[in-house]
Formats: structure tokens, sequence, C-alpha cells
């Protein structure tokens, strides 16, 4: 029966819970019942309980399981392993081999919370199959190669390992065959997703080696002189064959070289033990005879030695390699012991040689040698000595014969020194020169001359030199300072020869550089030679210095300037500008280009002679260019009249900006905007740049008047007077008139009408001076009698402005006869012809301000 598991996670189980895992319990059931308090207090919990799945073949394709809940209500599967199975329902199923693991969860319902979900896991296994050999047959090792074959019941494929490397290996299904014995061969087969691994099968055959031969040539008989024999064995597999001798007194072996030892019968075994793939050879001996050696003796015969050496080393051997006697023949001249010749006297030294036979050898004939024995060659070394001092007095000479006999010595030089015996007696200052001899004896001959000479000095001094400073080169001379001990005068030099020259104690200095002076004392009959004394300076570049000449302070817009600038050297100055933003400096012309300190610096950067000099400069005040604005003030207008462009501009030709401070309008770049009636206070700046100080600010006002009223036409015309007209108080219907008058708003419309019923003859503009001028022409249907003309329009504050003159208007003038179109017409065109060139004239006389426009914006009524 299985067991019961329960898991407790939160509160009491409730009684119904416990029940139901009992219950299962007794019918083998593994209960898993996590309890979750539930997070509504009103719903039950529930658990999932399932029924072990056992472990079930593959090939059942499919296998139900069974999972309850607590509550009774349907449990849900998923799998969690859907490569190896998956769940439809409670059915699973079974896709390969593997562990299959199902998930079984319980949502609740209105009346149980969800359950804890749980699951259950069970094996997949994999169908069986079986591996089958098909016998491979004993093979020999030189086969190489052999095919083995393995199948699996699966049909998967079979892999292939060698349990006996030693004897075989395996790549594939072929089998390579290293060497004799049995050769085992595993195959295995691992499963797949259906199949289970297959059991290991094996394959053992037998691998037979092959059989070798060895061949190997007698050598010759030979005698013991021969002393080696060269011999050749080989198998037929190529194995190394291995010989050695038999018989060790009369030859042994290395490496198929035989050396002969004594006379008799050279036996020689020649072995190829085989190896993993081949069988060991049979052996095969061969024997030759070796006889007596035939001996002689060899014996350098030494060459024409001296009485005087004593002995000589001789060295005569017999080919066999044993000891040879040696026996003097004339014993007044030399002897002989072991390998040592001993010489008595002066003549022909005679030795013989001997070797007798023994049992390996027969005896060698006896060898005779002579040489000269002479006198012996001899040599003397005189060593010269050391200069001395003629205070000295004597010195002892040191002269020696290689034969060891006694020198004898000789003056070459007796007014600087004399000799006797080996005493040298020092006779003034010079080169004393002295000869040593040997005339050699009965064992040796005379030595050739030896000769040594040395100096004789005087006394002793020395030289003190004062040392120099670095010198400018531009000082010309250095004056030296020396003095010896002596009390002699003392040389000067001084090198290398492109930097200083010596004249005397005076010194000439040529270029810079490092100039080395020597003074020196050669000594004279009682005096020695001082050592030489050395200085070393410098000789350094002249100093220089740059004077500049201070410029005046000047504007921005002065233009270009002249620094003056030299150098001691008299070498030309570099000028160039410490502050390119305000000034640039080209040779010696220095151009502002923009207010603030013009830095001009001065630079000598010497030459061979000169060493650089101190940069020097002058500070110049660049001021900057002053400027003043020009500010025409702007004509009234109403707001009514839309915005009015301000024409401020400043002498620099630099932007002038505005600004105001009053409600009647705003400025924006130079549009002014006229916001209520009054004065608008307009301020023109230009605050300058790098060449241009800020100019005096300029201020102008801008009346911003009320917007106009409309023009009307009064029914009966008013008293105003001031308008004058061509008509000089009198007319005549369909005349043509010229109407003017001033005082009206520049730009404003001007309405000429007639009275008494008003009738409007034209209307016109205002000039820029408030005038008008308007050709019309008088109506021919007019009554006759008194009748008004008025001019009605805007004065310059907007106020309603009215002109008038009284006209008398008497009969029509006569018709002329007329051809074409109506005189009405042609009169109209006439009249403002005059009207335009009449403005014109006006305008051409008194100047238009073409710096701002006025548009009425309110038409006549």
């Amino acid at each position: 029966m299985a067991a019961l598991g329960v898991r407790l996670r939160h509160g009491p189980i409730r009684t119904g819970a416990a029940l139901a895992a009992a219950l299962l319990t007794a019918i083998g059931a593994t209960v898993s019942m996590p309890v979750a308090a539930s997070a509504d207090p009103g719903l039950a919990d529930q658990y999932v309980t399932w029924t072990d799945v056992p472990d079930t073949p593959l090939a059942a394709g499919t296998v139900s399981v069974a999972a309850v809940a607590s509550s009774g209500l349907p449990v849900r599967y998923t799998s969690s392993s859907t490569d190896v199975c998956t769940v439809d329902g409670d059915v699973v199923t079974l896709h390969r081999q593997g562990r299959c693991t199902i998930r079984g969860t319980q949502p609740g319902n209105a009346s149980f919370a969800a359950a804890e979900p749980a699951s259950t896991t069970f094996a997949v296994l994999g169908r069986a199959q079986r591996i089958t050999w098909a016998r491979t047959p004993d093979t020999p090792v030189t086969a190489g190669t052999v095919r083995v074959s393995a199948t699996a019941s699966s049909g998967l494929p079979v892999a292939y390992t060698s349990g006996t490397p030693r004897t075989c290996t395996v790549r594939g299904g072929t089998v390579t065959l290293v060497g004799g014995g049995t050769c085992t061969v595993r195959a295995g087969q691992p499963g797949d997703d259906e199949y289970a691994p297959a059991p290991h099968a094996e394959d053992s055959f037998d691998v037979a080696r092959s059989g070798q031969a060895v061949t190997f040539t007698r050598p010759d008989d030979a005698s013991l002189a021969t002393r080696t024999v060269r011999v050749a064995a080989t198998a037929t597999s190529g194995l190394p064959v291995a010989v050695t001798s038999a018989d060790r007194h009369v030859c042994t072996v290395r490496r198929h070289l035989v050396t002969l030892v004594g006379a008799g019968t050279c036996v020689l075994r020649a072995d190829q033990p085989g190896n993993a793939r081949y069988s060991p050879a049979a052996r095969v001996v061969r024997a030759f005879a070796v006889g007596r050696g035939r001996q002689h003796i060899t014996f350098p015969v030494p060459g024409p030695a001296a009485v005087a050496a004593g002995t000589v080393t001789i060295a005569p051997a017999a080919n066999s390699g044993l000891p040879v006697t040696v026996a003097g023949a004339a014993p007044a001249v030399c002897t002989v012991a072991g390998g040592t010749v001993t010489l008595h006297a002066v003549g022909t030294c005679v030795l013989r040689a001997t070797r007798p036979a023994t049992a390996n050898w027969t005896a060698a004939p006896d060898v005779e040698v002579r040489f000269t024995v002479g006198r012996g060659a001899q040599q003397v070394t005189f060593p010269a000595p050391p200069p001395t001092a003629a205070g000295a007095g004597t010195l002892t000479l040191a002269a020696a014969a290689t034969s060891g006999l006694p020198v004898t010595y000789a003056a070459a030089t007796p007014a600087v020194c004399t000799v006797a015996g080996a005493v040298v007696t020092l006779v003034r200052a010079g080169t004393c020169t002295v000869h040593a001899d040997q005339p050699g004896d009965a064992a040796w001959e005379p030595a050739a001359r030896a000769t040594a000479t040395f100096t004789v000095t005087g006394d002793a001094q020395t030289v003190t030199l004062a040392p120099v400073p670095d010198t400018r080169l531009t000082d010309g001379t250095v004056t030296l300072r020396a003095a010896a001990t002596s009390g002699l005068p003392v040389r000067f030099s001084a090198a290398p020869r492109d930097v200083c020259t010596a004249r005397g104690a005076v010194v000439t200095l040529r270029t810079p550089g490092r100039c080395t002076v020597t003074a020196a004392q050669p000594g004279d009959a009682g005096h020695a030679a001082a050592p030489p004394v050395r200085h070393t300076f410098t000789v350094t570049r002249g100093a220089q210095r740059i004077t500049v000449t201070q410029p005046p302070a000047r504007n921005v817009l002065d233009g270009p300037f002249t620094v003056a600038a030299t150098a001691s050297s008299y070498l030309p100055v570099v000028l160039s500008s410490g502050s390119p933003h305000v000034c640039t400096v080209a040779g010696t012309t220095v151009t502002p280009v923009a207010a603030g300190a013009c830095i001009v610096r001065a630079d000598q950067p010497g030459n061979d002679q000169w060493a650089p000099a101190p940069r020097a400069g002058r500070t110049v005040r660049i001021a900057p260019a002053a400027q003043t604005v020009a500010f025409p003030a702007p004509p009234a207008a109403a707001v009514s009249d839309g915005t009015v462009t301000l024409t401020a501009t400043a002498t620099s030709g630099l932007p002038v900006t505005y600004t105001t401070g009053g409600d009647a309008c705003t400025v924006a770049g130079a549009t002014v905007t006229p916001l209520a009636a009054g004065a608008c206070v307009l301020v023109a700046h230009q605050d300058g740049d790098h060449r241009f100080a800020a100019a005096p600010d300029v201020t102008a006002t801008l009346t911003v008047l009320r917007d106009p009223p409309p023009v009307t036409v009064p029914a009966a015309p008013p008293a105003a007077g001031g308008l004058g007209s061509t008509a000089g108080g009198a007319t005549v219907g369909g005349a043509a008139v010229t109407v003017h008058g001033g005082g009206f708003k520049p730009g404003s419309a001007v309405q000429v009408v007639m009275y008494s019923a008003p009738q409007r003859l034209g209307t016109t503009y205002a000039a820029a001076d408030g005038t008008f001028a308007l050709l019309v022409v008088v109506p021919a249907g007019l009554d006759r009698g008194g009748h008004t003309l008025l001019a009605a329009g805007l004065a310059a504050d907007n106020t309603l402005r009215l002109l008038s003159t009284p006209v008398t208007v008497s009969a029509a003038a006569a018709a002329l006869p007329v051809t074409g179109g109506p005189v009405r017409t042609l009169a109209v065109l006439g009249a403002w012809a005059v009207l335009i060139g009449t403005v014109l004239r006006l305008l051409g006389r008194r100047g238009w301000p073409h710096r701002w426009t006025y548009r009425a914006r309110h038409a006549l009524t």
C-alpha cells in the first residue's frame, strides 16, 4: 500500500480533507495534500492527490493518469516535459524515453479556493535492443587491416572500440592490426529517443605474427694487424640484426664492427628476436680465421737539439701497440732511459729501437735513428731603464741571457752616461744608450747584442695655469696667466682652431664652443719638461638687447602705424603681435583691427655669434572710434494708421536698436506700433563693437493721434475761408478750376464740394506739407449766382478741417462744335492730366520724405 504524504502549509486540516486522505490511502494512492489558507475566508480549501503512475515502456504508446481534488471538482492535466510526453484529458501520449512529469491543477469555484498544483513523475522506458556479431576470422598481422561487422536489432548504427589496443585498433568498421595476439573488438549502441542502450557485445580473433630470416655474409680471413672487420647482417623483416662474438679472446663486436683481439677463429652469431609483428628468426653463425700480425716500428726522428737543452723526449711505437725498447749507440753524446734522451756533448746521437715477437705478432725489424746535438742558441733580454734625473747619480742595469750566462755592458754615449759592470753613472741630462752582450761557451752560441736607451732628465718642474672663466665671443680675446716652478717661460696653445687660437699668452676667440688652452714648459739642460696643464672654458655667444620705441595711443580708425625696434647686435629684429585680435603686424607696420591693448613683441633669435635677445615689447592703447546716431522724428500717426518704420542711422554704419518706455506705443526692431493717443518717446541706441564706442542715445517723439472721425460734408457751406482757386471768385458752368489749400494731414484724402446743393467735384490727397491742389470742372448746369467751393478733410491732429471760398457762376460758356466723343469725357481727362502734373511739380519742388508712408483708412462720406 502506498504511503500517505501530507504537506501542511497553512491552518488546520479540515475533517473532510482528512477523511478523503485516509480513503485514498486505503486504495493505494499517494496523497499530496497542501493546505493553504484561502484568500477569501468564505471559500473552502482543497488539495490535489495523485495515483502513482508506474514506469512505462515507450512501446505502450499511451498511459492513463488519475488525480483527484479533495473538493471532488475535476482536475486539469498539463505536461511539464512535452518533449517526452504530452497529455490530452487524462491520457498521456509517450513520445520518447525519459522522465515524464504531469502537473495537476484545480482552479476552484464559487465554493472552493484554487488548489495548490501537484505533479507526478514516471519513467518512459526505451525499447530493448541487442547486438549481433558476424564472426571475424583469424588474420595474419601482415594483412594490415580487416573489416568487422556487427548489427543492432534496432537498426541503429553500431560503434566499435578495441579492447586490445596493443594488438589492434579500430576506426569505424576497420580494424588495424598492430601486433600478434588476440584482437578483441567491442560493439556498442547508445540508443536514441526510442531505444534504450544495447548491452555491449565482443568479438575476438587471433592475429598471427609473420616469419622472418637472417642473411649474414661470412667475412674473409684476416690477420691481427687488420685490427677491425666490418660485417653485414640483415633480416627479411627489415628489423635490426644483433651480431655477437662466441670467443671474446679472438674478437669482439660492437655495432657490426668486429675488433680482432688475438689469433684464432672468430665465430660470430647473428640473431633477430622478432617483435609484435614478426616471430624470432633462426640464428645464423659465421666463422673466419684470424692470423698473427706482422709488427713494424714507427720512430719519429728528433730534430737537431742543443746540448744545453739537457734532454729530448722520443716516442717510438709498434703497430701491435706493444712496448718498444730503445738503446743508445753513442753514450759520449747521449744516453737513453725509457722515453727520455739525455744530451751530454756536441755530436751525433744514435738510437736503436727493437720489438720482439709474441704469440699473436711476429718480431718487428729494428729501426735506427740519428740526430745532431749542437750548441744552443741564446738571446739577451735588456729592459730599458725608466727616465731618470741626472741628480740620481747612478742606476743598475738588469739584462739577462736565456742561457743563464753572465752579460757584459758597454756605454755608447759616454758624454751622458758611463758603465762599470752593471752600474750606470749618469753624467748629464740627455739620452743614454747602453749595449748588452753574451759571447757564448761550449754549449751556447754567442747571443745577438741587445741595446737599451733611456732618458736622463733634468730637475722636475711643474706649471700652474690660472683658470679662465666662460667668456662671451664679443669680448674678443682672453689673456692667459701661467708660471713654471723652474722660472722658465711657459708656452701656450689653444684648440680647436675654429673656436680659439693662441699667440703668446693671448687667446683670440673665433666662434662659440669649448676652448681648451694648454700651458707647457719643455725644460732645458738642467730641467725636465713640465707635465702640460690644460684648462677648458666655454666661448659663449654675445649678449644683445632690443630697444623698441613707444608709439602713441591712437584710434582704431587712425590706420596702420610703424614701430621701430633695433638690436644692440645690429641684427634685424622680428616684430609680431601678442594680441592679434586687437592688431596685426607685418614687418614694422602695425594695423589696428579692434579697440584694446595692442601688444607688439620684438625678438632677435641670434646667430652663431649672438645669443637670442630677451624679448622686448610695447603696448599701444587702441581706442574705439566715436560714432553718432541721426534719428529723424517720425510723423504723427493714429493707432488706426498701423505701424511706422523708424530710420535712425549710425555714422559707423552699424545697426541701430530702439526702445520705448511709454504706453503709447511698442517697438520691435525698427517698427513702431501705436497703441494709444499720446507721446511715444523712442530712444535710438548703437552699443558699438570691437571698433566703435557706443554712440550717445538719441531721443525722438512720435505723436500718436486719436483715430480720425469720419469726414462729412455739411448740408450748408460753412464760412470757413482759407480755400484758394484759379476762378478768382467768378467762373462759368463747365469751366475748369484749380482748387488749392493747406493744413491737412499729409497723405490724407481731401474732398472738393460745390454748393448751393452739395455736389462732389473730386477727391485728392494732401502732400507731405499738408497742402493739396485739385483741378475740378464747374458743373455746366449750375444756376447763375453765388456759390461756395468747399475742401473737406483731416487736419494733422485728426480733427475735421474745412476750407471754403465763394464763387459767382455766370452763364455757361458757348459750346464749340465738337466731333468725336462727349466733351465732358475729354474735360475730365484733361483735368486729371493737369492735376497729376501739378502734384508731381509740387513733389519735385518741396521734396517728398520717403522714409514714412501714410495711407488714409477712413473714407469720405
